[in-house]
């Protein structure tokens, strides 16, 4: 706290004209930086908006390429089941050919027997035939 000297009048004009400047210079000064302060507030501000939009870009960027990074997988997962399958059903009809040529050799190897049996048959009904 300031203290004046006391003079006949009461206290020394001087000194507190002297205070009352020094009073209103920090009091110019503070208001200065106050508006300081505020200016560089707003431009803060400001500059989170710039950057706070940046972000939002930056984010939305950031969900397209996962997007069209997962469509790329999905693409690749989906061509690799494609050929997959593919290859099995390779497999299935070459497997179908051969039964098929095996089920055709069984036919021909079952008539041929069947037609010796026949001739069997036939032989006996011509031995059958002589004896009566």
């Amino acid at each position: 706290m300031k203290k004046f000297s006391f003079e006949e009048n009461g206290y020394n004009r001087e000194e507190v004209t002297q205070f009352m400047k020094e009073i209103e210079n920090s009091s110019e000064e503070m208001k200065e930086k106050y508006k300081q302060q505020e200016e560089k507030i707003e431009s803060l501000e400001e500059e989170i908006s710039y950057y706070q939009k940046w972000e939002a870009s930056l984010r939305e960027i950031i969900e397209q390429e996962q997007s069209k990074k997962i469509l790329e997988d999905a693409k690749k997962d989906a061509s690799e089941i494609i050929n997959d399958a593919l290859l099995r059903a390779q497999e299935v009809e070459k497997q179908r050919i051969l039964l098929e040529r095996n089920m055709n050799l069984f036919k021909k190897k079952l008539k041929l027997i069947m037609q010796q049996q026949m001739a069997v048959v036939e032989k006996i009904d011509e031995l059958e035939i002589e004896d009566k």
